[in-house]
């Protein structure tokens, strides 16, 4: 939805699926992310630290090798990016 007004970015694709009803409140890992959201995993690897480093996004590190994300809800701009959503969603 994002991508229709914001351009086909690569964060913004990240930040679309996280704002999707069914992926608020889950742990998504970066190959889980790259499916949902259309891109390869080396790219959501390159771009996610974007949207940690500005609060939108939580990394978890359960295990060496593997990172998990989830939305910040607690970060005061997600709700606002998720009122938008849903209103975009509403125009669809």
């Amino acid at each position: 939805m994002l991508d229709k007004i914001f351009g086909n970015n690569s964060v913004i694709l990240i930040l679309n699926t996280f704002l999707k009803k069914e992926n608020r409140e889950k742990w998504l890992n970066v190959r889980e992310i790259g499916r949902r959201s259309g891109i390869s995993s080396g790219t959501v690897s390159r771009r996610i630290n974007e949207l940690v480093e500005n609060g939108v996004l939580i990394e978890e590190n359960p295990s060496e090798y593997r990172r998990i994300f989830k939305l910040n809800i607690q970060n005061p701009y997600v709700p606002i990016l998720i009122n938008f959503f849903d209103q975009l969603c509403e125009i669809e």
